[in-house]
């Protein structure tokens, strides 16, 4: 039994995204069959090969707010393009949504070895309309986090600590999202605990994150989604007080 319970899953994908396997619909109601309170659907961006359309997510409000008890964020995992941060949906979009996730992806933005992606994440941390970053514990694009991770709490940005990422993949995944957990609490920088859903089934999956957040005696004030109303202060907090609609 753990101490920690999330009560939101800011990280989930339909079938929209092109290798995912479920509907909003089905989405929204395995967050229900978990005891969640809130989800955010954040679908692929068109740059991730086989994803939807920069038009699919400026329909997205015809998503209800609220559907069998749960409250619904509409959101997107966007792409980084390149070294300076570009994303790959317009800010016209972006500014539409409530909730986006900015993430490094391989296939996408392609890892060069050596290098460091420090800038990039610091650019990241500066861009008005980001409010997570996506798995950051990828070996493939490193960087200096004791300059990034205060950078992104003094940029109101959540960092977020991703089940399937960190610990579904590689060992060195686990060590770099443990080390950037242990960075987070010593810099008060809030976290999000997600679980990457790309199926009903998978959504709120979480067990193995919050036992190494509960290893390093994490603070739970600093977990965003251990609240749903939290998650929803917060979104409003860089909205300028209402969601987005």
């Amino acid at each position: 039994m753990f101490l920690i319970s999330l009560r939101a899953d800011l990280h989930t994908h339909t079938i929209s995204s092109g290798h995912a396997y479920g509907s909003v619909k089905e989405m929204i109601e395995g967050a229900a069959e978990k005891g969640l309170d809130l989800i955010a659907i954040t679908d692929h961006a068109p740059a991730m090969p086989g994803s939807c359309q920069a038009i699919y997510f400026s329909n997205l409000g015809s998503i209800p707010r609220r559907v069998g008890g749960v409250t619904v964020l509409r959101g997107v995992e966007a792409n980084v393009l390149d070294r300076r941060g570009a994303l790959d949906l317009p800010d016209r979009l972006l500014r539409r949504l409530d909730w986006v996730i900015a993430s490094l992806h391989d296939n996408v933005l392609f890892p060069e070895p050596g290098a460091s992606y420090t800038d990039l994440y610091l650019a990241l941390a500066e861009n008005p309309l980001i409010d997570m970053i996506g798995h950051p514990d990828s070996p493939e694009f490193p960087f200096d986090a004791e300059r990034v991770i205060p950078a992104l709490g003094a940029n109101n940005k959540i960092v977020e600590l991703n089940e399937h990422h960190a610990f579904g993949l590689r060992r060195e995944n686990r060590e770099n999202a443990r080390r950037i957990a242990a960075l987070c609490a010593r810099w008060g920088v809030s976290i999000a605990v997600n679980s990457d859903a790309h199926s009903p089934w998978n959504v709120g999956r979480t067990a193995s994150a919050v036992a190494m957040l509960e290893e390093i005696g994490f603070p739970e004030e600093l977990i965003l989604n251990a609240s749903a109303e939290r998650v929803l202060q917060h979104v409003r907090s860089r909205k300028n007080g209402e969601m987005c609609e």
